[in-house]
């Protein structure tokens, strides 16, 4: 079964809604990494930007049970 929200009387995908959330963490994590002088030691920023939000997409998805998942006909 495809994994989706259901926001009103909508059935939304998961895939939108877990990629924004995904972004909003690692906003936070790039704030966080900035305030700890962590990007001195990194190459090149935004390839390592890239990579910790599809690591932390892929951990939302793979570790955090959709809420309403099996609840639809």
């Amino acid at each position: 079964m495809i994994p989706d929200y259901l926001i009103g009387n909508i059935y939304v995908a998961a895939a939108p809604i877990d990629g924004f959330i995904a972004l909003v963490i690692a906003l936070f994590a790039h704030r966080l990494l900035l305030a700890l002088r962590v990007y001195r030691w990194v190459w090149h920023p935004v390839l390592f930007d890239t990579a910790l939000f599809i690591i932390i997409w892929a951990a939302l998805v793979l570790l955090v049970p959709s809420p309403y998942s099996g609840t639809h006909p």
